[in-house]
């Protein structure tokens, strides 16, 4: 991996909502003014998304404030925005709802999707790169969590006092050919 992969990785965040145009979405915007900085909310519709994956990834919401449409890009991993909620799916045949615009009122409406797709909790979560894989552990360390029970109710696999191997370890032993 070289130098630039690593510093846009470090720019990404960890925790991402899964985005789709017609979804109602609450963004939560830092804004500076002066030496203050408040969070401000802006609630509205995504008409638009570009790009899937990385830093360049954005969405447009629109809202219609006093009577006049108000449209809004924000890229997705920004520094600025302290959190994206989505608040319903809307179910659409388009990827990008720019017909919207002229559209007023009860016309500017999206239905609610009965089921979300991806299931109800739908956020991307990044893998760590540093994570310990199992290939990592050691293992004199998997022979211990093998003596402690498991959570489900079933105990763990009956040791021979002869061989120290599972029960079913040892069949399959022997039919592999004693490897």
């Amino acid at each position: 991996m070289n130098v630039i992969d690593l510093l846009k990785r470090e720019q990404e965040k960890q925790q991402v909502p899964i985005l789709r145009s017609g979804d109602t979405v609450r963004v939560h915007v830092k804004v500076v003014e002066g030496t203050r900085e408040r969070v401000q909310v802006f609630e509205g519709v995504v008409i638009a998304l570009k790009g899937k994956v990385g830093l360049a990834t954005s969405f447009t919401v629109r809202r219609i404030a006093h009577g006049v449409g108000v449209e809004r890009t924000f890229l997705v991993h920004a520094p600025r925005i302290d959190k994206i909620e989505v608040l319903r799916h809307g179910q659409v045949r388009r990827a990008k709802l720019f017909y919207l615009r002229e559209k007023v009122g009860r016309h500017a409406r999206i239905r609610e999707r009965r089921q979300p797709i991806g299931g109800s909790e739908m956020t991307v979560l990044r893998a760590e790169p540093d994570a310990v894989h199992e290939s990592d552990v050691e293992p004199e360390e998997l022979i211990d969590a093998a003596d402690e029970p498991e959570l489900d109710g079933t105990a763990p696999a009956e040791v021979t006092p002869e061989t120290d191997e599972p029960e079913g370890a040892a069949a399959t032993s022997e039919s592999d050919g004693g490897a």
